[in-house]
C-alpha cells in the first residue's frame, strides 16, 4: 500500500511537499505496476501463490510492527483495548472461516463431521455467523476513530452486533464484508486510497500517473485475449487450499460468466480474475516494500525485527509440513493485519476529504 509517514500527524491543508526521494519512489512504482501486470498475465496462478506464500507474511509482520510503532493511529488510552479486542475478533473470525476446511484434512475430519454431521448443531450456526465479525471489526474501528465517548461507542458496537445476528445469512452481505472487504477491498481499493492520499499531498505527476495505471491495469486484464492453458496438479491443489478460488467464483458469478454454475479453473474467465488477484496482491506487497525509506517500517527494535523474521521462516516451514496448515496460519496473520489497519483507513479517508473539500473560512 502507499502511505505517507503518519497521516494523522499532518495538516491536511499543508502545502505540497514532494521530495526527490518520493518522486523517485513514484517512478519506481510506475514500473512496478506494469511489471507486476505482465507477470500476472503470464503466470496468474503461480504468481499469486508465490506472493501470498512468500512475500505476504513478511508484509503482514512488518506492517503490524509499524502500526504498533504508530500507536495504530489511535489515542494512547484507546490502543490496548482496541488491539486486544481485534485479536479476539480475528481468532473467532478465522476459526469460523477456516473451520469448513478442516473437513479436507484427515486429522481434523472427525471434528468437522461432529459439528456438521448433526442437523441444527449450534456450533455450525456460530461458524456461519463468524463472517459478521469482520463487519463488527470495521464498525468498531470507526467508533474508536470518530469519538472517544463510550456513551456513543458502546451503542454503535452493540447495535452492529445485534444486527449481525439477523442478517448474517444474507449472501450478499457475507460476500461484501466477509469475503471481499479483507481481500480485494484491502489490497486493491485501500491501496488506491493511500496512493490517492499521497498524491494529493505531494501533487506528483507520477503519482497521478500511477493512479491512472491502476485503473488501466484492470482494463488490460479485462480485455486481454486468453489462450488455452494448462495447470499442473500441484498448482491446482495449492489454489484450492488457499480458498481464494472462492473470490474468483463469486466475481465470475456476478458477471454471469459461469457455465452451468460450475467452477473451471482452466477457463478464460477464471484466468482473468486470477490475473487480477495476482496483480492486486503482488503489487500491494511490492508497494509496501518500495516505500521503506518513506514509511520507515524497518526502524523498529532489533529484537522485534528478529522475532518477525523468525515468524516469517516458521510460516514458510509450515507449508513444508502441510500446505493447508500453512495457509491456515498465514490467513490468521493476514486478517489480523487487515483489521489493525482499519483506523489508518479511516484516518486516510478523513484526510482525503479534507484535501479535496477544504474548509472555507468565512470572511
Amino acid at each position: 500500500m502507499s502511505l505517507t509517514p503518519k497521516p494523522a500527524a499532518r495538516n491536511p491543508g499543508a502545502s505540497a511537499d514532494q521530495s526527490p526521494a518520493s518522486s523517485t519512489i513514484d517512478i519506481i512504482n510506475f514500473f512496478l505496476i506494469w511489471f507486476t501486470l505482465v507477470l500476472a498475465l503470464i503466470w496468474p496462478f503461480q504468481l499469486f501463490l508465490f506472493s501470498y506464500i512468500v512475500i505476504g507474511p513478511l508484509h503482514y509482520l512488518t506492517e503490524i510492527n509499524w502500526l504498533d510503532k504508530q500507536k495504530y493511529f489511535l489515542r494512547p488510552k484507546d490502543r490496548s483495548v482496541f488491539v486486544w479486542s481485534m485479536v479476539a475478533l480475528v481468532l473467532l473470525l478465522t476459526a469460523g472461516t477456516l473451520f469448513p476446511q478442516t473437513g479436507t484434512m484427515a486429522w481434523t475430519k472427525p471434528l468437522y463431521e461432529a459439528v456438521y454431521g448433526s442437523p441444527g448443531n449450534p456450533i455450525a450456526q456460530v461458524v456461519e455467523w463468524s463472517w459478521s465479525l469482520m463487519l463488527i471489526a470495521f464498525v468498531t474501528a470507526a467508533a474508536w476513530m470518530f469519538t472517544d465517548r463510550w456513551a456513543l461507542r458502546a451503542p454503535i458496537i452493540i447495535f452492529c452486533v445485534v444486527c449481525s445476528l439477523f442478517f448474517y445469512q444474507v449472501p450478499t452481505a457475507g460476500i461484501l464484508f466477509g469475503l471481499l472487504l479483507p481481500t480485494i477491498g484491502h489490497v486493491f481499493l485501500f491501496t488506491i486510497l493511500f496512493m490517492w492520499y499521497g498524491t494529493l499531498k505531494s501533487r506528483s505527476g507520477w503519482g497521478y500517473l500511477n493512479l491512472v495505471s491502476m485503473v488501466l491495469a484492470v482494463l488490460v486484464i479485462a480485455f486481454y485475449p486468453v489462450r488455452s492453458f494448462q495447470l499442473s496438479d500441484s498448482v491446482i491443489e495449492l489454489t484450492l487450499a488457499s480458498a481464494f478460488h472462492q473470490i474468483n467464483y463469486v466475481i465470475n458469478n456476478w458477471f454471469g460468466l459461469m457455465r452451468d454454475n460450475q467452477a473451471d479453473l482452466a477457463s478464460p474467465a477464471f484466468f482473468k480474475v486470477q490475473s487480477f488477484l495476482a496483480f492486486a496482491y503482488t503489487y500491494h506487497y511490492l508497494n509496501w516494500f518500495s516505500k521503506t525509506s518513506i514509511i520507515k517500517w524497518h526502524q523498529v527494535e532489533k529484537k522485534r525485527f528478529v522475532f518477525s523474521a523468525g515468524l516469517w521462516v516458521v510460516s514458510l516451514a509450515l507449508y513444508k509440513v502441510d500446505y493447508r496448515l500453512g495457509f491456515a496460519a498465514v490467513s490468521v496473520l493476514s486478517v489480523l493485519h487487515v483489521v489493525l489497519e482499519f483506523p489508518l483507513n479511516f484516518v486516510s479517508m478523513r484526510a482525503i476529504v479534507g484535501l479535496v473539500m477544504p474548509k472555507r473560512k468565512l470572511a
